[in-house]
């Protein structure tokens, strides 16, 4: 069964996160790894009224600036990946150990992640973080994400489509401690399987664009590319024959915790590997690394969402010009009916007024190329 890329040809969306309002939580990254009484800001007893309205922000932001396709702005998750592997059965995020996680050495942005972590390990290799361990088997706990989609689904009123974001089982498979698997295969299946029961609850309640986040499959696709393929997989299973649109997003990291992000020629095979997937869109970290038309050619016949305007806190806000550049230096590789635009990842470390302003430019500059194909 064939499903929708998008509500249209080049629809407009975010990655996922929004900015987070300063009263919310904090913006820094070790602050986000560490204890929630260190990173929210808010009374645990006000704490889930606040995060729902900060969602209300984050919606009516993206509808004033007419984006297509509308996310919760993920203003509820401490972190983006452990807000859904750390609920699950048989994971102890509570009593975190030192890990390593996968991917090639990074270089911090600031000495807040050196504090974190045990040191930067030895060359090539990124440190150790406090990590969330598996103690037993793994599974769905019920509903994880569903209340967040409802929230958006009443704030959305039926005037746009919305689209939610999950960890992706790789990605939660390297950076969890296995005490108890002891075998990669199992875990990363078992994983799946729990990540497709929660995709499926979403289908339940009407999502019909799911995306699975996956920064860690630029690197661990080197380790276990025939698991990484199957566990992408699995996560899907059953969503294209329910109408349900899949997406997975793939990055260099967050933009305020790595400095230097460039093209990594690791990332082409990643790219070819997750087009071998099942799944229907890859999402792509694009413009603050730097990287030209040619890497999509390894995308296949998947649709594209491309980063278009970076995340990086030192950037400046790109012009609509700067942005319809991009999107046409795409157009040379992938269709328009297979293209979408969006923001890199890290969103929710920007200012409000700087993310705006990349997203007012990211919707102007995709008019621009719209008009000048007859789309608009």
């Amino acid at each position: 069964m064939a499903v929708a890329l998008g509500p249209k040809p080049l629809s407009v969306h975010i990655v996922g996160s929004w900015s987070r309002p300063g009263w919310l939580s904090s913006s820094s990254v070790s602050d986000a790894l560490g204890p929630p009484g260190h990173f929210w800001r808010v009374a645990p007893a006000h704490l889930s009224e606040a995060q729902d309205d900060a969602t209300r922000l984050a919606v009516a932001d993206q509808l004033r600036c007419d984006v297509d396709l509308v996310t919760d702005g993920e203003q509820r998750r401490q972190m983006f990946d452990q807000y859904f592997y750390g609920r699950l059965s048989g994971v102890d995020a509570d009593h975190r150990v030192r890990h390593r996680w996968g991917g090639p050495h990074t270089t911090p942005r600031d000495d807040s992640w050196r504090k974190l972590a045990v040191g930067d390990g030895p060359p090539g290799l990124s440190p150790e973080i406090p990590s969330p361990q598996v103690v037993g088997p793994v599974s769905w706990p019920g509903p994880l994400s569903v209340r967040d989609f409802e929230l958006l689904q009443r704030e959305l009123s039926g005037r746009r489509p919305g689209k939610m974001a999950i960890s992706g089982p790789v990605t939660a498979m390297n950076r969890m401690h296995d005490a108890f698997y002891h075998d990669p295969v199992r875990l990363g299946m078992a994983l799946a399987e729990a990540l497709n029961a929660e995709a499926h609850a979403l289908a339940d309640t009407g999502c019909r664009f799911i995306q699975l986040d996956e920064p860690e499959f630029r690197s661990a696709h080197l380790d276990f590319p025939e698991l990484a393929k199957d566990a992408i997989n699995a996560a899907v299973r059953g969503l294209r024959e329910r109408g349900v649109t899949t997406l997975a997003h793939m990055c260099y990291g967050y933009a305020n915790a790595v400095q230097d992000k460039r093209v990594n020629p690791e990332f082409y095979g990643a790219l070819e590997l997750l087009a071998s997937t099942h799944i229907d869109a890859i999402s792509l970290e694009y413009a603050q690394p730097g990287h030209r038309p040619d890497v999509l050619a390894a995308a296949g016949s998947k649709g594209v969402v491309l980063g278009a305007v970076s995340c990086d806190p030192a950037s400046a806000v790109e012009s609509p010009a700067e942005v319809a550049a991009r999107l046409r230096g795409a157009l040379s590789m992938v269709p328009p009916e297979r293209l979408h635009a969006s923001t890199d990842c890290g969103v929710w470390f920007l200012p409000r007024a700087v993310a705006m302003g990349k997203l007012d430019s990211l919707v102007e500059g995709t008019r621009i190329v719209r008009r000048e194909l007859n789309l608009e």
